[in-house]
């Protein structure tokens, strides 16, 4: 994506919701942007299956050991 498409946004975030931020940045080796932007591609893949009846889980083996609801 270019920088001319890009689209400039501000938020206000709390104190601990800045923190969770920069800790996933800094584990994953991404800036605050690009993490946001994985979350919002997650958020919508959820919300595509919530839509269609399905739910999304974190599988072990053939286990579900933790289900995300999206509502």
């Amino acid at each position: 994506m270019t920088a001319a498409k890009k689209k400039r946004l501000n938020l206000d975030l709390t104190p601990e919701a800045y923190e969770l931020l920069q800790k996933l940045a800094d584990e994953s080796g991404k800036n605050m942007a690009e993490v946001l932007r994985t979350g919002l591609a997650l958020y919508n893949i959820a919300q595509e299956q919530r839509h269609i009846g399905r739910t999304l889980g974190v599988v072990e083996g053939d286990r579900v050991v933790k289900e995300i609801l999206i509502t």
